[in-house]
């Protein structure tokens, strides 16, 4: 690499950086929809048209760049040519989807590149996860004037601490990550957000397994101490709902049926497409941001409802083949190593919040996003080392 592109490089590092922690930083340490959120949204996203191109120009082995980069021009495509917005009907901000799907895959995109030219190490990783665990605890608690006030049971915040569990893979001494582990389950538990707390038990359960692989116990004591586990976890579980009338209550919703209105959501969403006369748009879907005026107002909370609605077969296509190629970038690294585990947990993350919550356009997938751009730009740098 040129002197030239290394001074490029490390000027996309630190503006990126500090433009993303600045954006984050709204309802913090200023109200949001502040004149500096926007200004640094701004500044990140040329910076990730900046990447964008060099990545085009100078090309990539990898198919998982170009599928996401398919996946964002697609979805910009769709909003810049649907027309009967749901904005004109219901009062909701139009341009949040996608400005939150473009900061997402554009995180890729700013990662991947400065991953590939070396300029991303586990210590900016780091700092970037106790940026973000901070930042969860604040709007947890509500400890700035500008955090949300979170005024029912329910406390958003929750879905920030398991967005940034994979970053707990490259923590060297275990213990302080299992104790981040724990701190983040409580987090997530106390939110008494359901997805949230699917996301922790799948991500706990691949954490212990992939670290009783690493150990040289026999087969008999790995399943004493998953045994351990398991009755600790219930044990804890069983404490913290005895002892808390909001998570009994939340439980109590969940066995009776109450699904936050999701079922009718869902029925509405399938039945619209399934008994659509139109092949264009079962292929092709009704237009960007559609699923408000099927369900009057509200969003599907569900990617792949959301997909179907608006973008149709075609939409669906692209996002399942964006999880496939992120699997194959976790199949061709070695087993058992860091990188393989850290996107194999962004899998587990992503493809769950898809199904329960939002995803690819929940500007909450920022950090999950930043770790698989990460390791997919180390391993471009990895093949294109040894092209040499």
């Amino acid at each position: 690499m040129s002197l030239k592109e290394d001074k490029i490089a490390v000027f996309v590092k630190y503006t990126s950086a500090v433009a993303l922690m600045l954006y984050f930083l709204q309802g913090v340490i200023y109200p949001t929809s502040f004149i500096i959120a926007k200004i640094s949204l701004a500044v990140y996203m040329a910076v990730g048209i900046f990447c964008l191109a060099e990545i085009l120009m100078s090309r990539t082995r990898l198919h998982l760049i170009y599928v996401a980069i398919a996946f964002l021009i697609a979805n910009l495509a769709y909003y810049g040519f649907s027309d009967t917005p749901a904005s004109m009907f219901y009062n909701i901000d139009p341009q949040g989807p996608i400005k939150h799907t473009a900061f997402v895959f554009i995180t890729l995109l700013v990662f991947f590149y400065l991953s590939k030219k070396g300029k991303v190490d586990k210590k900016l990783l780091l700092i970037l996860y106790s940026f973000f665990f901070v930042i969860g605890i604040i709007n947890f608690y509500s400890l700035s004037p500008f955090s949300p006030r979170h005024t029912n049971a329910v406390n958003n915040s929750g879905y920030i601490f398991v967005n940034i569990l994979p970053f707990l893979f490259l923590l060297k001494r275990k213990y302080v990550s299992a104790i981040l582990l724990v701190l983040s389950g409580i987090f997530a538990v106390m939110s008494l957000k359901r997805g949230a707390m699917i996301i922790l038990v799948a991500f706990l359960i691949y954490y212990v397994l992939a670290h009783l692989k690493d150990s040289k116990l026999s087969a008999i004591q790995k399943i004493s101490i998953i045994t351990v586990a398991v009755i600790a976890c219930g044990a804890v579980a069983m404490q913290m709902y005895n002892g808390n009338e909001l998570i009994q209550g939340r439980v109590a919703q969940t066995l009776s049926g109450n699904t936050s209105g999701r079922d009718v959501i869902y029925s509405q969403l399938w039945d619209n497409w399934k008994n659509s006369d139109s092949a264009v748009n079962m292929l092709f879907g009704y237009g960007y941001s559609y699923t408000p005026i099927v369900t009057c107002g509200r969003y599907a909370h569900n990617d792949w409802l959301e997909l179907l609605t608006n973008m149709g077969l075609f939409g669906i296509g692209l996002y399942l083949l964006f999880f496939v190629e992120t699997a194959v970038t976790a199949a061709s690294c070695e087993q058992s190593s860091t990188e393989r585990r850290i996107i194999v947990s962004v899998i587990i993350v992503m493809l769950i919040k898809s199904v329960f919550s939002m995803g690819y356009d929940d500007q909450g997938n920022v950090p999950l996003m930043l770790l698989l751009g990460y390791v997919a730009g180390q391993k471009e740098l990895k093949i294109n080392t040894m092209a040499k």
